[in-house]
């Protein structure tokens, strides 16, 4: 899906030169899209929960490349905002339901490596779709939606055969109340205080990330590069990601997510800050590129780990909307983030920016630190309670097996070696001791 995730990246140009409209209409219609997908983060998580991992990808797939056709094709202000906040409704739905899948079949131990996969497979396929994405604009814009719509249906076909449903649901057979998933709700997730201090400190690094593809990109066109010299400078990024990605990934093992996390901030803040050197040493290219290498290592340091942490903090029956929340954080960021960027640059000057971020930067490795510390027994109780669930449902899954095979096929009571009769009952039974 994400090698055709041609449309939102070039949507700004398609408004501007192909239909003409105004640079304030393009941001405008950015927002939307932007606010339909932090909106969807939390339903998405919802429905993952409620509905299934599977019904839930498949139908934003489908809404997904529905809006994309008709974005393309309309051309009158109302229809374009309603569109673009339904095509980013409808495509950050995806994400909570991913994750969640990820977190159901994947050893809590072995998450990190699993989330780095899957991140250095979004940066490919991403990296993959901006030179295909390219290459198709030369000739259509209008192609450019449909390609994209092509994608998340070729995902839905790969999802509808592939993936099977990956929801744990409750203890089958004899499971009381007590033994058997609650339901749960978003107002659970917003009482846990632990999870809570953990998207804080989410929403601060990504606010900081967030200033790579707004506050920088304006930076360095005051500095006098060209717009070539930011491709450059940002082709730097997915090539690193894609070398370093995965052996980093198994480097990091060895050390705690709080301390990778806690390492990785202070990293992005330096990172950030970087530029300050061009108005001592010059050379603003080596300079934006040594900054670019920098906060790449702390995004490679950053996102896998943040994911893993998530996903294990959450309940087994609330993992939808774990990520969910996950999900709406880095949504906020990314309209908080150039807002409170672009202010500071036009407001207070080239220097708050990367000022601004280092200090952010170098706060988040206490906060790293003592999420990690305080997440470490939450992780072991729920681990704990994850491996009684599998127990209970691998013990009453057996007493199913045993029902079917000494179930009588006929009138007759069937009879144990004691020599009473056996219940051809999977409930009887599930009632019994085991």
């Amino acid at each position: 899906m994400r090698t055709g995730a041609f449309v939102a990246p070039f949507l700004s140009y398609y408004l501007t030169r192909s239909l003409g409209y105004s640079a304030a209409f393009a941001g405008f219609v950015a927002a939307l899209n932007a606010v339909g997908a932090a909106v969807s983060a939390v339903i998405g998580g919802v429905l993952a929960d409620r509905v299934g991992r599977r019904p839930t990808l498949l139908g934003a797939l489908v809404a997904s490349a529905a809006t994309l056709v008709a974005l393309g094709v309309v051309h009158s202000v109302p229809l374009i905002a309603i569109l673009a906040f339904l095509a980013g409704l409808a495509n950050n739905a995806t994400r909570p339901a991913t994750g969640a899948m990820i977190a159901d079949v994947v050893p809590a131990h072995d998450r990190g490596r699993a989330y780095s996969l899957n991140y250095w497979a979004i940066n490919l396929g991403f990296a993959i779709a901006m030179v295909a994405a390219g290459a198709v604009a030369a000739h259509s814009y209008t192609l450019l939606f449909f390609g994209d719509a092509a994608a998340n249906l070729a995902c839905v076909v790969v999802v509808y055969f592939k993936l099977p449903e990956t929801r744990p649901e409750p203890a089958p057979g004899g499971a009381t109340a007590d033994q058997a998933p609650a339901a749960g709700s978003l107002t659970d997730v917003l009482h846990d205080r632990v999870f809570l201090g953990f998207l804080g400190a989410v929403l601060v690094g990504a606010v900081i990330y967030s200033q790579s593809a707004t506050v920088q990109p304006i930076m360095m066109g005051d500095d006098g590069l060209s717009p070539g010299a930011y491709g450059l400078v940002a082709a730097l990024n997915g090539i690193l990601i894609g070398v370093l990605q995965l052996p980093f990934t198994t480097w990091m093992r060895r050390f705690s997510d709080g301390s990778v996390l806690a390492t990785s901030s202070f990293l992005m803040g330096i990172g950030f800050a970087v530029p300050l050197l061009v108005s001592v040493i010059g050379h603003p290219m080596g300079v934006y590129a040594a900054s670019v290498v920098v906060w790449t290592m702390a995004e490679i340091g950053t996102t896998p780990p943040q994911m893993a942490l998530g996903a294990n903090l959450a309940p087994t029956h609330l993992r939808g909307r774990y990520q969910g929340m996950n999900t709406l954080v880095w949504s906020i960021a990314g309209v908080v983030g150039p807002l409170v960027g672009g202010w500071a640059l036009s407001d207070v000057g080239n220097a708050a920016v990367p000022w601004a971020s280092l200090v952010l930067g170098i706060a988040g490795v206490p906060a790293w630190w003592l999420i990690g510390k305080r997440a470490v027994p939450r992780i072991a109780v729920l681990r704990a309670e994850e491996t009684r669930l599998l127990a209970l449902t691998t013990d009453l899954s057996a007493i199913e097996k045993v029902a079917a095979v000494v179930s009588p096929s006929s009138d007759a009571p069937a009879v144990t070696a004691s020599g009473g009769p056996v219940v051809g009952s999977v409930e009887v039974l599930a009632e019994q001791p085991c």
